[in-house]
């Protein structure tokens, strides 16, 4: 059996989670000193990804009904990482406040997929078991 709704929010959960890591990467890039002055392009990505999640979090958290618990953190992480330059530049605390509120949205969707994903496992079994038994009764009683 398909639950379509269930297939919906698997998808939107998963482009999300999906923006979530890129945006961490680039989070990390721009935090390691080390790493060589940004470039154009890559400023353009993080801005793309970034409006991305600005425009589908709220519809995802919504939708899965996670408003209350992850729009905030996403907030502060979205207004935080402005871009690439100003992550570079954040202070310490502010780098551990957009690590943990990071952290936070990320384990929380990643949590929510698995019991989705889970669910979906569940309820795809039932159909096997269904279809198995209604092939062995729909046996029996062609029997009789």
């Amino acid at each position: 059996m398909r639950d379509p709704e269930l297939e919906t929010q698997l998808r939107l959960l998963t482009l999300q989670v999906e923006s979530w890591k890129k945006l961490h990467d680039f989070i990390t890039y721009a935090l390691d000193k080390s790493k060589p002055i940004i470039s154009p392009d890559q400023e353009r990505q993080f801005r793309e990804i970034r409006a991305i999640l600005l425009q589908e979090s709220e519809h995802v958290f919504g939708a899965l009904n996670l408003v209350a618990e992850l729009s905030g953190k996403a907030m502060n992480v979205l207004q935080r990482a402005s871009s690439i330059r100003g992550v570079r530049e954040l202070s310490a605390d502010e780098t551990r406040r957009l690590d943990s509120d990071w952290n936070g949205v990320f384990t929380k969707i990643g949590v929510v997929q698995g019991q989705l994903k889970a669910r979906k496992k569940e309820l795809l079994s039932r159909t096997v078991f269904g279809q198995s038994l209604g092939r062995m009764f729909g046996q029996i009683a062609g029997h009789r």
